[in-house]
């Protein structure tokens, strides 16, 4: 699989700035990423035998031509909030083909449905199949996780909408589902529904939404006093939603990682691979400087303003910082777990019970609290805010937004940059 055209956008503008330091990889980091390739390269293996074993017969794929609003699938699970009315219009509007690809796989009965706004179908099977094959990949990885009690009956309606995630023409919008999200589920059901509705970035949101389908984050904790904590760093309007920015961090990571196996030549080499999750993990956290920091802006903020106690910015932040969704978990605590992202792996490969499982405890919920209480004021992390901060400055004062390219980097608010097409 190729990055995608927007991919390979942003790394070109990201790999002529030097606002993030390269890091170099502890022994303990790649032992960690080392575990991950071997598991990712038996899952493909897994994969790659059924495919040989059942030959046309694995997908049982079944293709039908949407005619009408009413043979356009709808989940079973439904909500309007989550599910922004723009979107549901567009696809009323644009869908064309519906594809359900059906399994029985993992103790587990699989439906995954590709709603989609292509009219040449037939010659875009093999890149259908090709995401499944990832899908399933990651599922194999997920089944050693996660119980297996969740999921039981496991539906994943994936609506291929050309809508992106981008800012709004004014400040005056408040940054909303409409502008940052693109999926929703529940919590480990016995009979669940994952619901992706933006082709941008789906394979990483389908990673983060199973973090919360498979019970792998906290979600159903009880995160009152972490989260007072957090406020008491960061004094905002937000709900925080600490479990969201676990789940966004290993979907982020995760994805680097599979886009690091499928780039490698020898995918026995480990070598190549470690040497591609770093150029990868790099450019991801280079980029979560600066959708951070053009957040920020939008809303007329600076990072320091967040949890600065100065005059000035305790004014601005109670003014001007205002989010509908969770903008704070996604572009804010994200980050500060991402840029040191070998610490929170060796973080969660001491705290938790499985290195991708958090161990749901009150002690461990505190711990989670005190990493980034440790880590949002770095001088590390300080140094890539100011940087960005100048850079997307310079980018503002030469009123080139006319230009496309610049533009769509200065308008996305997409959370990765490695996107398979």
């Amino acid at each position: 699989m190729k990055l995608t055209e927007n991919s390979e956008l942003i790394m070109s503008f990201l790999s002529k700035k030097n606002c993030v330091s390269q890091v170099n990889m502890t022994k303990k980091t790649k032992q960690i990423l080392l575990k991950l390739y071997h598991e990712i390269r038996i899952a493909h293996d897994y994969v790659s035998s059924l495919k040989n074993k059942k030959g046309s017969d694995f997908y049982n794929l079944k293709i039908t031509r949407i005619n009408n609003i009413t043979e356009i699938p709808r989940p079973r699970l439904y909500s309007d909030k989550a599910f922004p009315e723009k979107v549901r219009t567009h696809i009323n509007d644009n869908a064309t083909y519906l594809l359900v690809y059906s399994f029985s796989l993992f103790q587990r009965k699989i439906k995954i449905k590709f709603i989609v706004e292509d009219e040449m179908i037939n010659n875009n099977i093999d890149t259908y199949n090709r995401y499944v094959d990832a899908m399933l990949m990651w599922m194999y990885i997920l089944n050693d996780y996660s119980s297996k009690e969740c999921s039981k009956e496991f539906e994943v309606y994936l609506y291929f909408t050309t809508l992106k995630k981008i800012l709004p023409e004014t400040n005056i919008s408040v940054l909303s589902e409409n502008n940052v999200n693109t999926a929703y589920t529940t919590t480990c059901p016995k009979v669940s529904d994952i619901v992706i509705f933006r082709k941008e970035e789906w394979f990483k949101v389908f990673m983060h939404e199973t973090f919360h389908n498979f019970a792998l984050d906290f979600s159903d904790m009880n995160v009152e006093n972490c989260t007072k904590r957090i406020l008491s760093i960061f004094p905002i309007k937000s709900e925080v939603n600490l479990f969201e920015a676990y789940a966004e961090f290993w979907a982020e990571f995760m994805n680097s990682l599979f886009c690091s196996f499928f780039a490698m030549h020898d995918k026995n080499n480990e070598d190549e691979f470690l040497s591609n999750a770093e150029y990868f993990l790099h450019f991801e956290r280079t980029f979560g400087f600066f959708q951070l920091v053009k957040t920020l802006d939008f809303m007329g903020l600076k990072y320091k303003d967040l949890y600065s106690n100065n005059k000035a910015s305790i004014a601005s932040r109670e003014l001007l910082y205002k989010e509908n969704t969770s903008v704070f978990s996604y572009y804010v605590l994200n980050l500060i777990l991402f840029n040191n992202y070998q610490g929170f792996l060796a973080w969660c490969d001491t705290n938790n019970f499985s290195l991708l499982q958090f161990k749901k405890t009150t002690r461990n919920l505190d711990e989670f609290c005190n990493y980034i209480e440790k880590n949002y004021k770095t001088k590390n992390m300080l140094d890539g805010v100011i940087c960005t901060e100048n850079l997307l400055a310079k980018m503002k004062s030469k009123k080139n937004a006319s230009n496309q390219k610049i533009s769509y980097l200065m308008r996305n608010m997409r959370m990765t940059v490695c996107e398979l097409g």
